[in-house]
């Protein structure tokens, strides 16, 4: 699969057409929810009240406006004909910011009414004071093994259910010594003792740490789903057991996002080449999985709402087999909605399919606002809708084939919206990235495609599983002699200052981009 996947799956806006009225709706979820997660006090309620009332006035003004332009004396028809217009544009403008307003309400009164839950209460207390406690927590990811001076040890993320004799419902990672006795499937249910901690940093959604030194007691095994799942991804690992380190690696990152087995040496050259997000699982892959599976609904006879149902059903499957990280959580909301609307009758449309679908996120769950893989997702997808289609069009208007065009646009245009936000977590840029995404896009397709199958035979038969691993392996290769060729030659990362200090930067450099290619098409008109 490739960048192109997410922007044929849905219908790309023309300049001319271009819908951009969720936009400020998108933009002021995303303001308040940041916000909001960093506010502690119920006193910042009032704020969000306040939001909502200005949107409660404009929605009035917007009505009162209505009925007095005909309070003048009787126009004639041209003067109706405007004023009805400029009437209309205007209520429409200040109904979209109405909507703003008490979206922004919404989304800030969640992410507080959340931050605040983080803060208080019995277990935020005993994490503050450091206290040994005995908790009842659900596994709701698959655990990491990290390193440190002292050691291995597994990062668990958790949802404390009970802490001592106090019943509580808050996110929390686990801290264990022996990496060996933590793997557990998500959903599973389990005992554990240790000494709580306040969580370093911010912009984390976890009420505490927990630093364990014995095994937990498990008190319920995981779910049907989970168990499938987890069944599928050991499958897929099985396949590629066999096969040389980078590939074994590779594999089921490309598939379903696992990169468990991936040597620490290839994704240092990814980073430095721009193809990090190939083992990031999203829309590509979605979009994969759904291209494969509803031609075969049809030729089974599915038809109508039972076909819609059939697509949520893969989209939700989907969606535990690779973990909902927020990529992944972004492309199945935008994903189920494109189904929904064409279950209508309507063509999904991009930009305003990825407003309504980060909008109804955030309102969800606010803390994705500080999530950088949530940020990046919304800006390479937002890329592809908003810049690919102009730059596709001008490379074929210089008789550039239509495939080497389309992923020349898609691939320049994610990396522009992506490269701000990436700058001020990096602190450097890669310029190898669009050409190293474009030697890779080649093999990616077939590595995916045969990726895949290697996970489905390896449910029926390990072996079959082998043998379509081996040929996953060769397009796989190429992937990885990109990768790692291209991180070898010099200037393949070049130093950028961090934080929004870098990221400012980099956006004064778009702005004088942008102002000299005007400048120069409007010499060329003139001339």
């Amino acid at each position: 699969m490739s960048l192109t996947a997410t922007f044929r799956s849905v219908e790309p806006d023309s300049r001319a057409r271009r819908d951009l009225r969720l936009v400020p709706i998108l933009l002021a979820a995303y303001v308040a929810a940041f916000i909001g997660t960093g506010f502690t006090s119920r006193a910042a309620l009032i704020l969000w009240a306040a939001c909502a009332a200005i949107g409660l006035a404009l929605l009035l003004r917007s009505g009162i406006r209505r009925q007095g332009v005909w309070k003048a004396q009787r126009p004639s028809v041209n003067q109706a004909a405007n004023a009805n217009h400029t009437s209309a544009r205007t209520k429409s403008r200040r109904r979209t910011l109405a909507a703003a307003c008490f979206v922004a309400a919404g989304a800030g009164t969640a992410a507080t009414t959340r931050s605040i839950a983080t803060h208080t209460g019995p277990l935020p207390r005993l994490a503050a004071a450091h206290a040994q406690a005995t908790v009842e927590a659900v596994v709701t990811d698959d655990p990491r093994t990290a390193t440190s001076p002292r050691g291995p040890f597994a990062v668990v993320p958790l949802r404390i259910e009970r802490v001592n004799e106090y019943r509580t419902r808050l996110p929390a990672t686990a801290l264990a010594s022996d990496p060996g006795a933590w793997q557990f499937l998500p959903s599973t249910r389990i005992r554990i003792t240790g000494r709580l901690r306040t969580p370093r940093g911010d912009g984390t959604p976890d009420a505490a740490t927990l630093s364990v030194h014995r095994p937990p007691d498990v008190l319920a095994g995981p779910n049907a789903w989970q168990r499938l799942a987890g069944r599928l991804r050991q499958g897929l690992r099985d396949a590629c057991a066999h096969l040389p380190a980078d590939p074994r690696g590779l594999v089921p990152g490309l598939v379903i996002g696992d990169v468990s087995q991936e040597p620490e040496s290839l994704s240092t050259a990814f980073r430095d080449t721009g193809l990090t997000h190939l083992t990031a699982v999203s829309g590509e892959n979605l979009v994969f999985v759904l291209t494969a599976a509803m031609p075969i609904a049809r030729l089974a006879g599915v038809r109508g709402r039972f076909l819609t149902l059939t697509g949520l059903a893969v989209v939700i499957g989907f969606t535990v087999l690779a973990r909902p990280e927020p990529s992944m959580v972004r492309a199945s909301v935008m994903t189920v909605l494109g189904l929904l609307l064409a279950a209508v009758g309507r063509r999904a449309r991009g930009l305003p399919l990825l407003c309504a679908g980060g909008t109804l996120l955030l309102l969800f769950d606010p803390w994705l606002a500080r999530s950088y893989g949530f940020a990046l997702s919304l800006s390479a997808t937002a890329g592809l809708f908003v810049l690919a289609p102009g730059w596709q069009q001008a490379l074929t208007d210089r008789r550039v084939p239509h495939h080497i065009a389309e992923s020349l646009a898609c691939t320049a245009a994610a990396e522009t919206f992506c490269l701000p936000i990436l700058v001020s977590f990096t602190a450097a840029i890669t310029p190898l990235s669009l050409p190293a995404n474009l030697l890779a896009e080649f093999c990616v397709g077939p590595a995916t495609v045969l990726g895949a199958g290697a996970l489905l035979a390896a449910a029926v038969w390990l072996p079959l599983g082998r043998a379509v691993a081996w040929l996953a392996q060769w397009p796989a290769d190429g992937i990885v002699a990109v990768a790692r060729y291209g991180s070898r030659l010099p200037g393949a990362t070049v130093a950028w200052p961090d934080g929004l200090a870098g990221a400012l930067v980099l956006l004064g450099v778009y702005a004088l981009v942008f102002l000299i290619s005007a400048a120069i098409a409007k010499r060329k008109e003139a001339s």
